[in-house]
């Protein structure tokens, strides 16, 4: 019985004719190629199903197009490296059902799963999320635990909860054991959101080095943009309006850049003796901070000290209740070590009372702060500038 030869490989097949004086011409195994598949809703109960099910059937490279409008009453989980996308903005409307209360509309793969490690890439683009917010509680429009990715050209309307939200945790609470990072988000307009138009959920140091810009941010139910750690993180172009409380709050700020936004207003429903703020930003040290060319207003009512009805409590009138106090620009701590930042260029506009603050400096229980300050505009803000102990203020070089 003759013994089996063993199989040859292209190479040792071209090596075999080359030698023998035949010329060679070897096609390269052909790429696997990326498909488009389409999940086309029916605007039921049954388009979370038909959605799901054209996820789960594609493959890593393919292109899932949702063909709208789609009507949904489960958390859709997007699967890494992949594209999905809509027809349009208008064409491609992905509503949440009444009563669904979903903890998420669209959610990264590895949160849904409850995962340790962050989902692959995905890119999120042309499409709108109506989170239904008056017949809904506690839904994220946009749910994202996935590093590398990009969110272009997206709505987010009426999300009962923030209107995106990255996570380090996962839907149980599992916290990454890797980082996610390297991530765009742009060109995206939220509105209406109950929680925060963009807020970064980081108890750990996983979720670093994203891009926020290009987008619109308005009648949020809390902040504009709410950040746990924005280490890494860039802030630029936004356009932030009629915000309840900060416009953009950003703690742990590490090599950080918040520049170019326009803030039309903050506060809009401020709380009796709280704090707001158009920008603030506690430091990280080791690393270099930079606020630039931002517009701060606060055109909504201006502040006041409210005396209450007369009233006797105990036999003697009540005391006077003491209105909110607004902060247009903060780096109000240092965590560690000491901070670095530069804040140039900043245009602040306010009503011209006590209870504004143009910008203020401080250093918390950090070793000191070091900030270089030029060419700023404060005007109308009853205290232009505020500067704790500790703090090294220069006009740099």
């Amino acid at each position: 019985m003759p013994k089996p030869r063993p199989r040859q490989t292209a190479g040792a097949i071209a090596l075999t004719l080359a030698a023998s004086g035949s010329a060679v011409v070897i096609q390269p195994l052909a790429p696997a190629i990326a498909a488009r598949v389409n999940a086309t809703c029916a605007n039921t109960a049954a388009d979370a199903r038909t959605i799901q099910a054209a996820i789960d059937a594609s493959k890593e490279g393919d292109e899932v197009v949702f063909k709208g409008p789609c009507l949904i009453n489960r958390t859709i989980s997007l699967r890494g490296r992949r594209t999905y996308r809509g027809d349009a903005k208008a064409g491609t409307v992905i509503k949440q059902a009444d009563g669904a209360n979903l903890p998420a509309m669209l959610a990264s793969e590895s949160w849904v799963t409850d995962q340790a490690y962050s989902s692959d890439p995905v890119r999120i683009e042309r499409l709108t999320l109506d989170g239904n917010r008056d017949h809904n509680t506690g839904t994220v429009g946009l749910m994202l635990r996935s590093w590398d990715s990009r969110i272009y050209d997206v709505d987010i309307l009426g999300a009962p909860s923030d209107g995106i939200r990255v996570s380090n945790p996962s839907k149980n609470g599992t916290k990454l054991r890797n980082t996610m990072v390297n991530s765009v988000i742009s060109d995206v307009y939220i509105e209406r959101s109950g929680g925060s138009g963009l807020k970064v959920v980081d108890p750990g140091n996983a979720v670093t080095d994203w891009t926020f810009q290009r987008s619109w941010i308005g009648f949020s139910g809390e902040s504009g943009v709410e950040a746990e750690n924005s280490a890494g993180w860039t802030f630029s172009d936004l356009h932030l309006y009629a915000t309840p409380k900060h416009a953009i709050d950003a703690h742990r700020c590490f090599g950080t850049s918040i520049r170019n936004n326009y803030i039309e207003d903050f506060g809009t429903k401020a709380t009796p003796r709280q704090t707001y703020y158009g920008i603030r930003c506690d430091l990280q040290g080791e690393a270099g901070t930079t606020l630039s060319n931002n517009r701060i207003h606060k055109f909504g009512p201006r502040p006041a000290v409210t005396q209450p009805a007369n009233t006797r409590q105990a036999g003697r009138a009540a005391a006077p209740q003491q209105d909110a106090s607004f902060v247009y620009l903060a780096l109000d701590a240092v965590n560690y070590g000491t901070g670095h930042a530069t804040v140039t260029g900043n245009t602040i506009l306010g009503h011209g009372t006590r209870r504004e603050t143009g910008m203020l400096f401080r250093r918390g229980r950090g070793n000191g702060l070091s900030i270089a300050s030029t060419g700023n505009l404060v005007d109308n803000v009853g205290i232009p500038r505020s500067i704790g102990s500790g703090v090294r203020l220069t006009s740099g070089y």
